[in-house]
């Protein structure tokens, strides 16, 4: 039973992070702007987040503790996300390789800072490693009261941002602006819409719910290392995002397929019939992405996405 009800909160948890880290992506692409920085805006919300839990003193409250760290990966990750922004958007550069650069740099950032958080003089070069137990207890509750089955408790406040996500998109003027930057800009930009604003709106919401996942993701440890980045997460959630074809419904619908081969290379050697096989636990950890490509390769060419994603926007281009 204890077995049970550990793989599903693993499973809800990843399906949470993928969630909320796609529907960030989300709205940057309804707008016009190509969400590939995610894994950046994640690796960096999660570093900021990691270093706050790592520094803040234990005298501070729990609940104001908790509430300063939700609020450090949202504005940290949001800022990182209009350095895409400012790029692509004012400056008109290339959105592909301005979002690899931005996931480059943000493992990267991480790394050094982590380094120089964690040296002392008895060792000069610090670890990229985190310990946070303080704050796993803090975000990570007992499930029904068993020990040793916890949930996190961030995947509440994600299952409340998906229908309002929805609502938003679809029922609110701001979503049909949105969309329409994406689908034909200069129709919008004829009809009085600032082209140029709302893509900036959007790409920083996909910086402030990417931050939410990296904090959600690390607090599922009580360490991390930040050498890995976000472990991928961020490229599992843009291919959930083309897999749920940019719909709040779908997208979630869309984590759980790829979570559950999430949860099963961490799960795995607690059952059995997998852990007899006798298969190497790096195809396990390669699982979920290799199952990534395949769905992408057989689903891809049937998916659109707004017209105008990736594209630059000229104001008077017709």
């Amino acid at each position: 039973m204890i077995i049970v009800l550990s793989t599903i909160s693993f499973l809800l948890a990843y399906v949470a992070t993928l969630t909320i880290t796609a529907l960030g992506g989300m709205f940057s692409e309804k707008s016009g702007t190509l969400a590939l920085s995610l894994e950046g805006c994640m690796t960096f919300g999660a570093f900021a987040s990691g270093i706050t839990m790592y520094l803040l003193p234990s005298s501070i409250p729990d609940p104001i503790s908790a509430l300063i760290v939700i609020l450090v990966a949202l504005v940290s990750a949001g800022l990182y996300s209009l350095l895409l922004a400012v790029a692509c958007i004012t400056f008109k550069a290339n959105q592909t390789l301005v979002g690899t650069a931005l996931n480059i740099l943000s493992t990267a950032l991480a790394v050094v800072m982590v380094k120089q958080a964690t040296k002392t003089e008895a060792l000069p070069v610090g670890m990229s490693r985190l310990n946070y137990t303080r704050f796993y207890e803090i975000f990570n509750v007992n499930l029904f009261g068993l020990q040793g089955v916890r949930v996190n408790w961030l995947i509440l406040i994600v299952l409340v941002l998906i229908p309002i996500v929805y609502i938003v998109i679809y029922k609110t003027r701001y979503g049909l602006r949105l969309t329409s930057c994406g689908e034909n800009p200069s129709a919008a930009d004829s009809l009085g819409i600032n082209v140029n604003k709302t893509r900036y709106v959007g790409v920083l919401l996909s910086g402030v719910f990417a931050g939410l996942g990296g904090l959600l993701l690390i607090t599922m440890n009580a360490e991390w290392e930040f050498a890995n980045g976000a472990s991928g997460f961020g490229f599992l959630a843009l291919a959930v995002l083309i897999f749920g074809q940019w719909k709040p419904l779908y997208i979630f619908l869309g984590a759980f397929v790829f979570s559950l081969f999430k949860t099963l290379s961490v799960v795995y050697p607690s059952i059995d019939f997998l852990a007899n096989l006798g298969i190497s636990s790096y195809f396990y950890l390669a699982l979920p992405y290799i199952v990534c490509l395949i769905v992408l390769v057989f689903t891809s060419k049937k998916n659109v996405g707004p017209k105008t994603v990736g594209e630059v926007y000229e104001k008077g281009k017709r």
